[in-house]
């Protein structure tokens, strides 16, 4: 199966995990083709004429030979591609866009279900593939044994809704580490200094909650429903995790089970000191949580379910069946 990525230029996070997990399943088969330049001589094109740059953009996805064109995110440029069933956008987090911006498409999938009146008001009902939740990339994601396991770690950047929570763990005198861009920038960094740490590559991840006893994982605002990258990639490296609780995120952990839930500042505190007083029951709990996201949440299962209408169902299987195995 040969397919087109269309994506941010930024070699990590979702598109990152989307291209290797692509490329590990349909080998010399996926191609990344950038929403920005990435040569000098390009550049100095789109400096010099961004309309010409982006027309050959358009012209570019559409003399693709692939099979299956996979968009993250919309953008207005991309009204002019030619609409083809092939074309499939994977819109994450907010819906900003307008019913335009959908011609494109063949088969439009979400990330969040609370933005699902906001998409189907825009999109006809053919084209919503329904929801497509995030999830964990398994060769990047993975138990890692990094000496003692220490405390709490928070690994995300700043969001308002967040900052109630990261002030409560700073008071509360667990140990904890704030990964982020709190470091050096924001008051909440002066409170407590030696509890920051800066920005983390998100292929570093497995060894800092290597490093942890347990993941806390709090919503930035934009998430309405189910939850975030975070929450997958945790579980998938085999760390006790406390999330805060979203309407929908029993479809993909079971509470209590596989992660523990709060509501506030307050009971997270109450949950992580609960964590950390019963590591042989918070590992259990992890490594239900692992086995979970490995068996449904990983790139491969939602790549399988995005091509779902575009090859043969036993293709696809055999390219999961493949991947996985190696992954377990």
């Amino acid at each position: 199966m040969k397919i087109l990525l269309v994506a941010k230029p930024w070699r990590g996070g979702l598109g990152r995990y989307l291209y290797l997990a692509m490329q590990e399943m349909f080998p010399g088969s996926v191609r990344w083709l950038s929403t920005r330049p990435m040569t000098f001589s390009d550049e100095l094109v789109y400096r010099r004429d961004q309309d010409m740059w982006w027309d050959r953009f358009r012209r570019e996805i559409d003399a693709a030979d692939c099979d299956a064109a996979l968009f993250i995110g919309t953008r207005p440029e991309y009204r002019g591609v030619k609409a083809h069933p092939r074309n499939v956008l994977y819109q994450t987090d907010d819906v900003k866009m307008q019913a335009c911006d959908l011609e494109v498409f063949g088969r439009v999938f979400l990330s969040d279900r609370g933005y699902e009146p906001d998409l189907t008001a825009l999109s006809k009902p053919s084209q919503y593939g329904g929801v497509l939740p995030l999830a964990c990339h398994p060769p990047l994601h993975y138990p890692v044994a990094n000496g003692r396991r220490r405390g709490v770690y928070f690994v995300g950047n700043r969001d308002p809704k967040r900052d109630p929570y990261v002030a409560r763990l700073l008071d509360s005198g667990l140990p904890a580490r704030v990964i982020g861009n709190y470091f050096a920038k924001r008051p909440l960094f002066w409170r407590r200094p030696l509890a920051f740490r800066p920005t983390i590559d998100n292929a570093k991840l497995s060894r800092v909650y290597g490093r942890c006893e347990v993941s806390l994982n709090i919503h930035a605002r934009v998430v309405r429903m189910g939850t975030n990258q975070r929450s997958f990639e945790a579980a998938a490296c085999g760390v006790p995790q406390v999330v805060e609780r979203r309407p929908g995120i029993e479809e993909y952990f079971e509470p209590g089970k596989e992660m523990l839930l709060c509501h506030d500042p307050d009971e997270m505190v109450a949950q992580l000191r609960m964590a950390l007083s019963d590591p042989t029951g918070s590992a259990k709990m992890a490594e239900k949580a692992r086995r979970r996201a490995l068996a449904e949440h990983s790139y491969y299962h939602r790549i399988v379910a995005a091509f779902a209408h575009l090859a043969p169902k036993g293709q696809l299987d055999a390219a999961l069946r493949a991947v996985t195995a190696a992954t377990r």
